[in-house]
């Protein structure tokens, strides 16, 4: 399934003004930015590759609307699933600043999404004028590729535990409020993915540590009863 183009004169710029790509410039400079770029809002359909493993990279992609996944599939079958990208976010942007030639992995949309993609020779050329507006929005960028390299460190760190208690543990720990609650962003299976694991063992294993009172598993959240002792997991 294709995405289809949208005309550019669709696009909510206060949207636009909420994400984190976005902070510290005006409307009207978004709005020259966004003619300036050549940017374009595009739609998807649930279940549409937005890009795919082998191509080529051209552009850097803000969601708009909707929910994508990062995932690597392999030929066996298996999903790995790095992360997710909530409205707001930008995804596709470490292939911005390299020399990689080609995608390592997909970007699917879990939902209907609504994506702006802007052509990354945006970013690497400024114009006579040299706006202040786009410094400010590579300094935006920059700022974004140093809170997402973090996301994949703590992915790494969570799939290098040697259990799968732990590898839990190590995600709820990251992911509750200040409530001790995790919301359930994936479902069973993509969050199975996520660990790294088979979805029974997931299953098997949520249902064990509610059992022994770590945990209270809801349908859509975990609520973390024991803190101190969740820690200890892996601590």
């Amino acid at each position: 399934m294709r995405g289809r183009d949208c005309q550019a004169g669709g696009m909510n710029v206060e949207n636009l003004e909420s994400s984190k790509l976005f902070q510290m410039i005006t409307e009207k400079e978004t709005e020259r930015i966004l003619k300036c770029s050549k940017s374009r809002r595009k739609e998807y359909p649930s279940g549409a590759y937005i890009f795919e493993q082998g191509g080529v990279p051209s552009r850097l992609f803000l969601l708009l609307e909707g929910q994508v996944q990062i995932c690597k599939d392999f030929t066996s079958g298996k999903r790995d699933v790095l992360y997710l990208v909530e409205a707001g976010n930008i995804f596709g942007e470490i292939f911005l600043f390299g020399d990689r030639k080609s995608y390592w992995y997909d970007a699917v949309a879990i939902t209907d999404v609504t994506v702006l993609e802007m052509p990354w020779d945006f970013f690497y050329h400024f114009c006579s004028n040299a706006c202040d507006h786009h410094k400010q929005l590579t300094q935006n960028m920059l700022e974004i590729l140093s809170e997402n390299n973090f996301k994949i460190t703590r992915k790494l760190h969570i799939v290098s535990t040697s259990s799968l208690r732990e590898r839990i543990a190590i995600w709820l720990i990251d992911s509750m409020d200040e409530g001790s609650m995790v919301e359930l962003r994936m479902n069973r299976e993509q969050l199975a993915d996520f660990l790294g694991v088979a979805r029974p063992s997931l299953s098997r294993e949520l249902m064990r540590m509610q059992k022994d009172g770590l945990i209270e598993v809801g349908r859509r959240s975990i609520r973390v009863c024991d803190k101190e002792a969740v820690e200890r997991l892996y601590g």
